[in-house]
């Protein structure tokens, strides 16, 4: 099981939890080999060779934001949206979601698009960057309560065409024919806007418009294989917990064929009729699948590698952002407080991880994208 971490909103009585994430990254290799050369005159010189460092890939800037939406059918919607921003200029945008209402988890989803990005010239603090349209969409999506399971890789040579998509309301079966269906409804382009706290905006806020709106860009994307690796699996699990103020936690894995793994972690809390705070960890390590018993595979994690933190509460007025690859990054940091009223530090990258990243396992069900934080099979 993880280690809860829990930031905190300075509100009397008012407290967020956010729960400790696993790892996934590129390992680096480097070697060396010696061999002895003999020159006409007998000189033996030795020389040494090394292969390159392997350097990981991993987000260079973080951004996340959290609200509450009403879908078609008026049901609640709890949203986290994450952007990662990566050195080769391409964007890794994550959108968790929880479907709530008739006192229930109606449906857990995650999408994932990636493509190419461009920062714009910062204006009183606020700097623009145009998300292209995406190259590659990842979507998983479920309902313990609908029974239903999607899950659609658009950059998968196994993803075949028609495909059902989340429906947009109650009893429609929404399909698409092919990749670009996916993409124009899932990976239309997006601008987004990013003061000094790593808090995005989808609407400018130097804007004198006196309703802006969400910019959609239609500029297609690049390459993106750089940091979309080829996928093992991608589970996910929601969870709600709490009452009064409720934790919407979104958990996803991403793992990748070369043994790494990128884990997801999301919590959006609600309470007092507004959004408390939002946390979105992403670790980035190394796992492996073990032996499946039962329909169900256990899938460990190693301890995370490197740890990508953003956490923060409007209502709280808190802004945390920790990236440990960053060379950027200094030490001590404060990291999310487990009780309210706490300053809680890392003294260094390996504290970070002892608290954000820890070793853990999940159990993935063979069947479909649902994976389980604990042992199904356990008595």
């Amino acid at each position: 099981m993880k280690n809860p971490i829990i930031p905190f909103a300075t509100l009397a009585l008012a407290s967020i939890a956010l729960a400790a994430c696993g790892s996934t990254g590129s390992s680096s290799a480097s070697g060396s080999a010696s061999e002895s050369q003999t020159t006409s005159s007998s000189e033996v010189i030795t020389t040494t060779s090394a292969e390159p460092e392997v350097k990981a890939v991993r987000p260079v800037k973080a951004f996340s934001y959290g609200e509450t939406l009403k879908n078609a059918s008026n049901f609640d919607l709890f949203l986290t949206h994450r952007v990662n921003l990566y050195e080769n200029n391409v964007y890794e945008y994550i959108q968790t979601q929880i479907t709530y209402g008739y006192s229930m988890n109606l449906g857990t989803s995650v999408i994932t698009t990636y493509g190419t990005y461009a920062e714009g010239t910062a204006e009183d603090g606020v700097t623009p960057y145009t998300l292209n349209k995406a190259a590659e969409v990842l979507l998983s999506s479920y309902s313990n309560a609908g029974g239903f399971r999607i899950q659609i890789n658009t950059s998968s040579k196994d993803q075949t065409y028609p495909t059902e998509m989340p429906a947009k309301v109650q009893g429609e079966q929404n399909m698409a024919n092919n990749k670009g269906d996916v993409i124009n409804e899932y990976g239309i382009g997006t601008k987004i806007y990013v003061g000094n706290d790593n808090v995005l905006s989808f609407v400018d806020p130097n804007s004198e418009e006196e309703n802006p709106t969400k910019a959609v860009v239609d500029t297609s994307s690049g390459a993106v294989d750089s940091v979309l690796k080829e996928l093992d699996k991608i589970r996910i699990v929601g969870n709600i917990s709490g009452e009064g103020m409720v934790h919407y936690v979104v958990d996803c894995l991403h793992a990748f064929k070369d043994g790494t793994y990128e884990y997801i972690e999301t919590d959006l809390t609600f309470g007092y009729s507004m959004v408390l705070g939002t946390s979105s960890i992403v670790n980035f390590g190394e796992g492996s699948f073990g032996q499946g018993e039962d329909g169900v595979t256990p899938y460990d994690l190693e301890a995370a590698e490197d740890v990508v933190l953003n956490s923060y509460s409007k209502a709280g007025g808190f802004s945390i952002a920790i990236n440990t690859a960053s060379e950027d990054q200094t030490y001590p940091t404060e990291i999310p407080a487990k009780v309210q009223g706490e300053q809680n530090m890392a003294n260094s990258k390996e504290d970070v991880i002892k608290e954000c990243g820890p070793a853990l396992t999940v159990y993935s069900n063979d069947a479909d994208c649902v994976m389980s934080l604990t042992d199904p099979n356990a008595e």
